[in-house]
């Protein structure tokens, strides 16, 4: 086919045309069918396909993090083991109901015993938290300055737990002192109870 041939093509009349017109007509037709569906429905494919790739890889992550935590519960579980014990030596150094008594016997026993003279010393109002109650205890003793540091000292060497504060210090003259304090010490609140 020449030029002059596909100038005289009548677009009515497309099946009287030459073979190789008609087949060209059709690739053609094809071609543009082809990049349409391509366009269309392919394109819509290939951005499920994005997605898809990026879900994977975000889950891939979640996984390989999950993974590297799972590796760590034996590590995991032996430190919670570890803690459960450190936490049940410290709530064993704190007093029963039946020590609380007798801590104050042994404070009173540690300050006769370091020489001192006993102005008072009785318990105070408890106060409630969350985990343990507070029990405090108001000590007025007299002294001098050596017998007092080591009555401080003793009483902070006590095995269960006491806390010495607000501390005052007046001159009764003579190099005696007397030392007002607040003792504090806890009772863990049971659970359920």
């Amino acid at each position: 086919m020449n030029w002059q041939e596909l100038n005289e093509l009548d677009f009515e009349n497309i099946g009287q045309w030459p073979k190789p017109a008609r087949i060209a007509v059709v690739a053609v037709a094809c071609v543009l069918l082809a990049g349409f569906c391509g366009q269309f429905l392919i394109r819509a494919s290939l951005e499920r396909l994005d997605r898809a790739q990026a879900e994977e890889t975000h889950l891939k992550g979640i996984f390989e993090a999950k993974s590297y935590q799972a590796s760590l519960l034996p590590d995991y579980e032996q430190q919670l083991l570890t803690l459960k014990q450190q936490l049940e030596n410290e709530l064993r150094k704190l007093p029963s109901q039946l020590e609380i008594a007798g801590l104050l016997d042994d404070i009173s026993y540690i300050a006769t015993d370091n020489g001192l003279r006993i102005e008072r010393i009785n318990w105070e109002s408890e106060q409630p938290g969350e985990f343990s109650t507070e029990l405090p205890m108001r000590i007025i003793v007299s002294g001098d300055y050596h017998q007092l540091g080591r009555f401080v000292a003793d009483v902070a060497a006590l095995p269960r737990i006491v806390i010495l504060d607000s501390f005052s210090l007046s001159s009764k003259g003579n190099e005696q002192l007397s030392m007002s304090m607040l003792a504090k010490t806890y009772k863990y609140n049971e659970r359920g109870g």
